[in-house]
């Protein structure tokens, strides 16, 4: 692949022996021009490595020439989908050696992002991340630093903002719900989070996200999905955050992190956010819900859903309006979710499926240039407001967006 020219991001937010393999067979390649080819190393191999290794070979041109792993079982389950032709390595800068290698995944536990991004960036690697960015406010810094020295691609591993969440921003940013007031957001699932490992000497490594030494649990983990979504929804970030956890169902295993959360953080203009997360009860799994004067937006794994108010003359008399007339959407719905008894109409858009769209559009910003979904700045947000709800919840006080930053 052509090397592309050297670019600045613009500022816009407050490890095995290698085996001796063929990279590509010719009929991977023949229909593809030279340039295009851009062979990917991907450093942790377990579920989610492997499930974006499969993503990646349905993209013309994508070759995986390496896969990483600490633990051999994962090793051997990365070269299995990588087509059984992948170096191998134990170690992710035995990896980051290979100079061959234009793009490199990262897809470890959390403490070792940004240590490994920093890595790849000196190796002159672009990098795709998965979420969370960071594992503190400081190497979230260290990473925007480091990324604007170097030109390179960073994009991090949240689905970017597709047609349905730009047609809910605009309807905000239109006054359609009128002022929001209240968002709530929950990601629920009944799971311990538990793997089975038969090797004590492996139980805290494969079982990383019950532990504080390796990430922020679910709110690093989970619930950041929201946030970066409703973060850039509002156009803001949140400015402090007070919440509640704690370790109540899953006690075995001196497991650390907590098991459910309630974090309500505030933002310009008095919206709140009531954000949760549990692990003993998956009723209401993955939704967002933002209120306004004037209506509500309901956001699901079916869809969207809008609501009107039925009476709202009187926000006139207190400077409140909104504009329905600029809403255009789809039927009434019969639906359970009806706020007094309304009911609701989908935000009917045309939508490719994310993830797929996002490794496209990252492979597209390291061939062309441009700015990723997800960089580095949208990233360093969504770390920090998800880390201010870990504090708050530590510290059992309000913490603000000042004290996150100004470490």
């Amino acid at each position: 692949m052509k090397k592309i020219s050297r670019r600045k991001f613009v500022r816009n937010s407050g490890t095995a022996l290698a085996a001796s393999v063929s990279l590509a067979s010719a009929g991977v390649l023949k229909s593809q021009e030279p340039d295009d080819r851009i062979n990917v190393g991907v450093i942790g191999t377990g579920s989610q490595g492997c499930h974006l290794i499969r993503r990646m070979k349905e993209i013309p041109g994508i070759v995986i020439t390496d896969v990483c792993d600490i633990y051999p079982p994962h090793l051997k389950q990365g070269l299995e989908n990588a087509g059984g032709t992948a170096r191998t390595h134990a170690e992710h800068r035995s990896l980051l050696d290979q100079k061959d290698i234009d793009v490199v995944f990262v897809v470890t536990p959390l403490v070792y992002h940004v240590p490994q991004c920093l890595d790849a960036l000196d190796a002159g690697k672009h990098i795709f991340s998965e979420k969370s960015m960071g594992y503190s406010v400081p190497e979230c810094d260290r990473l925007v630093e480091a990324t604007e020295k170097s030109g390179l691609v960073v994009q991090i591993g949240y689905s970017p903002h597709g047609a349905r969440q730009q047609k809910i921003r605009e309807l905000i940013k239109t006054g359609s719900i009128g002022r929001i007031t209240q968002l709530f957001s929950h990601y629920h699932r009944n799971s311990t989070w538990e793997r089975e490992v038969d090797d004590p000497e492996w139980w805290r490594p494969l079982n990383w996200r019950l532990y504080w030494e390796y990430c922020g649990g679910v709110l690093t983990e989970l619930v950041s999905h929201q946030l970066t979504a409703i973060n850039w929804l509002l156009e803001a970030h949140p400015f402090s955050a007070v919440g509640q956890g704690g370790v109540d169902i899953f006690t075995q295993h001196d497991r650390e992190t907590w098991d459910h959360v309630n974090v309500v953080y505030e933002y310009p203009g008095g919206a709140r956010l009531n954000a949760t997360s549990i692990l003993s009860n998956a009723r209401y799994g993955y939704a967002m819900t933002i209120m306004g004067t004037h209506g509500t937006i309901v956001m699901d794994r079916r869809g969207a859903r809008i609501y009107w108010e039925k009476e709202t003359r009187h926000l006139a008399s207190v400077g409140v309006k909104a504009a329905h007339h600029k809403v255009k959407l789809g039927q009434s719905l019969e639906d359970d979710e009806i706020p007094s008894q309304s009911k609701g109409k989908k935000i009917e858009v045309e939508e490719q499926d994310r993830r797929t769209g996002m490794l496209e559009g990252f492979f597209n910003c390291v061939r062309h240039g441009g700015t990723p979904a997800i960089d580095v700045h949208e990233g360093r947000t969504s770390s920090i407001t998800a880390l201010m709800g870990n504090r708050a919840i530590r510290e059992g006080r309000k913490v603000t967006w000042e004290d996150m930053v100004n470490y």
